[in-house]
């Protein structure tokens, strides 16, 4: 979880439909989940089972052109939550060019399969990298590629959703 966030995730509220994007406003299909700032639920978060999340991580992420990353689980001692459907970072995400970045927001989509609860700073992924062969010749951000993800601050939407890239 990350508190010092305004919008901490998104949640799918229903089962997903088929849709065309650029004709709907992206509030028809995503709910915001704020942080919670005060009370009882400060700094935890309640995942409903088989709801599906889509949620930032604390840190920010920076992988250089010469490495590859993916999310794998951490334990399921947290529960049955499945965080890495898209958990693979491409070499320069949150790099830049020449290192210029200070890291992009991680992003995961969650479905836990049981309702859990998860609390601010609590280690709901792990990270691994992998040495790439070569080092690509247009990393992930690279002017060239205009990559949707590069430099996001929280959870981004599809770059299919012409009008909010933020909630």
């Amino acid at each position: 979880l990350h508190e010092g966030m305004l919008v901490l995730g998104i949640r799918i509220p229903t089962e997903p439909s088929t849709l065309i994007v650029d004709h709907h406003s992206p509030l028809s299909f995503f709910r915001p989940i704020y942080t919670p700032s005060e009370g009882e639920q400060r700094g935890r978060l309640v995942l409903e089972k088989d709801r599906f999340y889509i949620l930032c991580v604390r840190e920010r992420v920076a992988v250089p052109p010469s490495l590859s990353g993916e999310m794998i689980p951490f334990s399921h001692n947290i529960g049955e939550l499945r965080a890495h459907y898209a958990g693979f970072f491409d070499p320069g995400f949150g790099f830049g060019e020449s290192g210029e970045l200070e890291g992009s927001t991680g992003v995961l989509e969650v479905r836990p399969h049981e309702t859990v609860t998860i609390y601010d700073g609590q280690p709901i992924c792990l990270m691994r990298f992998f040495q790439n062969n070569r080092i690509p010749k247009q990393g992930y951000g690279s002017s060239a590629l205009g990559s949707h993800y590069q430099g996001q601050a929280g959870p981004w939407l599809a770059k299919y959703f012409k009008k909010k890239k933020q909630l």
